[in-house]
């Protein structure tokens, strides 16, 4: 099966690897990638829908269909990518699935397919594609603050993100700074098609304590970050101060739990008067 149809080309910058983006981050990141002349390839499962959204033509463009669910599909992608013999520079982490829903009700296709997309695939595509990691390479996985404090009402999706935060961490371990950089990026709630479902399935009212951050702010973030050496970054900083303070002191989010709903649903409301307005 042929995934790719990049030509040779001299004097590019670098290839980036990236899963994810369907109207999201992703999209944003691969833009300003191409704008910088690299080489992006875009893991999605509808790729003719990103092809449309790109519009950048700096570097060379690509996305190619790859069910994150099936180990087969990744599989296949990963060998194809190796072959090519084209070293990796960045290799971004961007798919997300979160399925809103009290412990009680979680049924095994959504605890499959939560965990498969947002910790299985990255570890094992992470694993395959180490060979193809050019010298200094740069892996970034796109996580959330629901990795570092528990999120009520979607305990699988935290649950994958804490798993995907010790994953990165012990990766980091595994390699000198200089040899291989690794990033995580927490965020807290953006502006994008996954938030606008989550919230009507229900999801956490936490996600509107402050203004949804912009999927282009985001975007820029992840590749300043991956220009420099490897750390975590938290977005809103301020998220990630508390976070860890809920970790060291899990009372502080039971007390202060009421007080951030009241919060969060006047950032709802405001959340959905803007997008009425700005659909107008």
């Amino acid at each position: 099966m042929n995934f790719f149809s990049f030509k040779k080309r001299a004097l590019r910058p670098s290839f980036a690897v990236m899963t994810g983006g369907t109207g999201g981050i992703g999209c944003e990141v691969a833009e300003i990638l191409l704008e910088q002349g690299w080489d992006v390839l875009l893991l999605t499962r509808r790729p003719s829908k990103v092809e449309e959204q790109i519009s950048s033509k700096n570097g060379r463009f690509e996305a190619v269909f790859c069910d994150l669910t099936r180990p087969v599909d990744l599989e296949a992608v990963s060998d194809a990518i190796i072959k090519r013999k084209k070293p990796i520079g960045l290799l971004i982490h961007c798919a997300g699935k979160i399925q809103p829903e009290p412990a009680r009700n979680i049924t095994r296709v959504s605890l499959e397919e939560q965990t498969t997309i947002n910790l299985t695939s990255p570890i094992l595509m992470t694993s395959q594609l180490l060979p193809a990691l050019s010298s200094n390479a740069h892996i970034v996985f796109v996580n959330s603050i629901a990795g570092i404090m528990p999120l009520q009402g979607s305990s699988v999706y935290s649950a994958t993100k804490f798993g995907l935060r010790g994953f990165a961490r012990s990766l980091a371990l595994e390699f000198k700074p200089k040899t291989m950089r690794i990033s995580s990026i927490f965020l807290g709630a953006v502006d994008t098609p996954m938030l606008e479902q989550e919230t009507r399935d229900g999801g956490s009212i936490l996600n509107f304590v402050n203004k949804p951050l912009s999927a282009r702010h985001v975007a820029s973030i992840i590749v300043r970050t991956s220009a420099g050496s490897g750390r975590e970054v938290f977005l809103p900083r301020l998220d990630g101060v508390f976070a860890h303070a809920c970790l060291i002191m899990p009372w502080i989010l039971r007390i202060t739990t009421p007080i951030l709903e009241k919060v969060g649903r006047i950032g709802l409301k405001r959340f959905q008067k803007h997008k009425v307005t700005s659909s107008q």
